[in-house]
């Protein structure tokens, strides 16, 4: 007999001990936990059946580019949680501005999530790439650009004397947003703007409002002067 022949019905013995034993112990559950504890029983064999399934290593298709879902391309928070979508059971290699920030493995559903991912100030490029459970290294996802900045938006203005229940303003922001008293201002080129409001009688106090693309804000009051 040879030693491979050997080797096999070795095997084959430690299997039929193995079924026999097991055998026992599924009467014996039978006898003292009933029906409903075998039925757990087999659940539970059943899971540990499809988590210890082989992989095919014979598969040498990569997986596709991760995508990301990101509602957002500003933020003036640094810290962010940054999540999207790729092949169920990939691992999903995460780089910020070039540097490796961490991995994670995607769900069944092909969902993937990382935590605590803190942005630079500025611009910031984020770019994904998932490997496969045997291996295979697929292409890089397309670039996400995320700017952060925690900084207010810088606002100047200047008013003239009201007339007319009328005031002209005008000054510079670096916001993308600006309002005076809920009233949208248009901002032209280079951040500045000039323009002339109609007042309330009763409006002393130009309320000036400016946003900037991070949602960071700054709040400027002025006294209004009458005749």
């Amino acid at each position: 007999m040879s030693r491979l022949s050997r080797l096999e019905d070795r095997r084959n013995s430690r299997k039929a001990v193995l079924l026999v034993l097991g055998t026992i112990v599924l009467l014996a559950l039978a006898v003292f936990g009933g029906i409903p504890v075998l039925v757990k029983m087999a659940v539970f064999l059943g899971d540990l059946k499809s988590s210890k399934m082989p992989v095919d290593k014979t598969d040498l298709i990569p997986p596709p580019p991760p995508s990301f879902s990101l509602p957002y391309d500003a933020t003036n928070s640094a810290r962010q949680t940054i999540s999207g979508s790729s092949e169920a059971g990939s691992t999903v290699y995460l780089t910020l501005n070039g540097e490796s920030v961490g991995n994670v493995v995607a769900k069944d559903d092909g969902i993937f999530t990382l935590g605590n991912i803190n942005l630079k100030d500025g611009d910031n490029t984020l770019i994904a790439v998932a490997i496969d459970q045997v291996g295979n290294k697929g292409n890089a996802s397309t670039e996400v650009d995320v700017y952060y900045s925690n900084k207010p938006p810088e606002l100047t203005v200047e008013t003239s004397m009201v007339a007319d229940n009328k005031v002209e303003i005008k000054g510079t922001t670096s916001g993308v947003r600006l309002t005076a008293n809920d009233r949208l201002i248009i901002i032209g080129q280079g951040g500045k703007f000039a323009t002339t409001i109609n007042l309330n009688p009763d409006e002393k106090v130009l309320v000036l409002v400016t946003v900037d693309r991070a949602g960071n804000q700054t709040r400027k009051e002025v006294e209004l002067s009458r005749p």
